[in-house]
């Protein structure tokens, strides 16, 4: 497949030296755009079925959420358009940001289904608040983590695009 050609437009996989682990960034970026959209669906829905009284903590979360998974998919965007050394520093923001937040959605999954009750965060969820929430955090969610640590991973220890030697680009 030609990532450049296909995704000139959009300023996706356009690094100089395309990369594993530009592609895998790419890929991170696709996914947090499916995340956000999916997220956004999920608010609708949980408004629609449980109405706007979530409670504040829960509204605060959410939204800041939101909002880093945003930045970070951007973030991601713009990696998979520059050398694993232009961008090295953001590289670091975004393997750091999937840690946290694999973290945080092992939490997440665990209240999704019950195991763990934090009723100051919100109460578990059933139906189709479950189900939208299924696919937005675990399935969308945990995907753009993966990837996102992934890729960061590799254009941070292993970036192909440099002679990490002579460049001091390694950890």
């Amino acid at each position: 497949m030609d990532y450049k050609k296909n995704f000139s437009g959009i300023g996706l996989f356009q690094a100089p030296v395309l990369t594993k682990g530009h592609r895998y960034i790419g890929l991170a970026a696709l996914l947090g755009l499916c995340f956000v959209v999916s997220h956004l669906v999920t608010v609708f829905v949980t408004c629609m079925v449980e109405g706007f009284d979530w409670g504040i903590n829960a509204w605060v979360l959410d939204i800041m959420g939101f909002l880093a998974a945003f930045f970070f998919m951007i973030l991601c965007w713009r990696s998979s358009g520059r050398s694993s050394g232009e961008f090295r520093k953001e590289n670091y923001w975004i393997c750091l940001w999937a840690i946290i937040t694999l973290s945080v959605r092992v939490l997440d999954s665990l209240m999704l289904f019950g195991l763990v009750k934090l009723s100051a965060i919100y109460i578990t969820p059933e139906g189709p608040v479950l189900l939208s929430n299924i696919v937005s955090e675990l399935v969308f969610g945990v995907a753009f983590n993966v990837t996102a640590l992934i890729g960061s991973l590799m254009l941070l220890i292993w970036p192909q695009d440099v002679d990490d030697i002579h460049s001091g680009n390694y950890l």
